[in-house]
């Protein structure tokens, strides 16, 4: 049903709004996954106590008219420039409690599926971190937009603990709609790996949430010849390869970590020295804020019970060694 107008009456008067409506798919999980590849920060950060900030700012809409459309479809506005950090792009929204989506449009990867945001159906890969509705409630919608649109099935990775409930989960849209729903579904155990592209790896490490949780950390991946093949002709060093000789080592930098929901316990866990490490660190606390070695961290899944000018105000307060390298996602507030 579609522009039909309803009356109602407000204080008094008549009030006419037009209300719209729009309606629209297994990997097991050894050590390391490889898949075929396609070849082409926080107000009054507690340093003695864990703080969470946000923000959200509601008006109403005029009693004359209130006009309701599909997210998709909504009045289009100036596309805002993505936020650029180290290098790389980022982009998604992150409220506690309502949607935690981080895209990196560079990697082809998203960090949790919120509410399925459109600018997320066009990664091919989706990190789930855990269970709770706002970081995994849009799954479903991102499989059949990604169906609906002829894009190729997605991989999914979840943690291996809700593999078979989340498979669940796509059965029952299946009934209800008939849809296919094509995708891969990966469960990753922590300290397990899964290859993205020949340059890049994710390995899931361990989180501390009320639920069972992870977090991910993407690594680059480089092969580099031998110091005792150096120097060698092009025609040798195809001789050696032809033959079986291994003339590469294999070298990994953590790139980007993604924490998801998580208390401050994981910094202390000796098993996560990359994710402190890593370039570029997305997380939602701080404490013990020696310990970060990260170029940037980027925060996010503030509560809405917060302004932008809050959050902004607290990160202004950020002294050394946090200073200068805490960024803030606020898209959305």
């Amino acid at each position: 049903e579609t522009g039909r107008q309803k009356s109602e009456c407000r204080n008094g008067r008549r009030s006419t709004s037009v209300v719209s409506f729009s309606a629209a798919t297994s990997i097991g999980s050894p050590t390391t996954h490889r898949l075929p590849f396609r070849e082409k920060k926080l107000g009054a950060v507690a340093m003695e106590e864990e703080t969470k900030f946000s923000s959200s700012s509601s008006q109403e809409k005029p009693q004359e008219l209130a006009l309701s459309l599909p997210n998709n479809i909504e009045k289009k506005e100036k596309k805002k420039p993505l936020m650029t950090i180290e290098g790389y792009p980022i982009e998604g929204l992150s409220i506690a409690g309502l949607e935690t989506c981080i895209i990196f449009p560079s990697l082809d990867l998203a960090f949790d599926i919120g509410r399925c945001p459109q600018r997320a159906v066009s990664q091919n890969f989706v990190f789930i971190s855990h269970a709770h509705m706002d970081h995994i409630g849009g799954l479903p919608m991102y499989v059949a937009t990604r169906g609906l649109n002829r894009m190729k099935p997605p991989t999914i990775i979840v943690p291996t603990c809700i593999r078979a409930t989340v498979e669940q989960l796509f059965e029952v849209h299946r009934q209800l709609d008939g849809s296919e729903l094509r995708h891969v579904l990966v469960g990753l155990d922590i300290g397990e790996e899964i290859a993205i592209r020949r340059d890049l790896k994710v390995k899931a490490f361990r989180t501390h949430h009320r639920i069972r949780s992870q977090g991910y950390v993407v690594y680059q991946v480089k092969e580099k010849l031998k110091q005792e093949y150096r120097g060698l002709s092009s025609n040798e060093i195809k001789s050696l390869k032809s033959s079986g000789v291994k003339i590469t080592d294999t070298t990994s930098h953590p790139e980007i970590a993604f924490t998801g929901d998580t208390m401050s316990d994981f910094i202390l866990d000796e098993g996560n020295s990359d994710v402190l490490k890593a370039k570029i660190l997305v997380m939602e606390i701080i404490k013990h804020a020696d310990k970060f070695q990260n170029k940037a961290i980027l925060m996010i899944h503030f509560s809405a019970r917060y302004t932008v000018e809050e959050i902004q105000e607290a990160m202004s307060k950020l002294e050394a060694p946090l200073a200068g390298r805490v960024y803030t996602l606020t898209e959305g507030f």
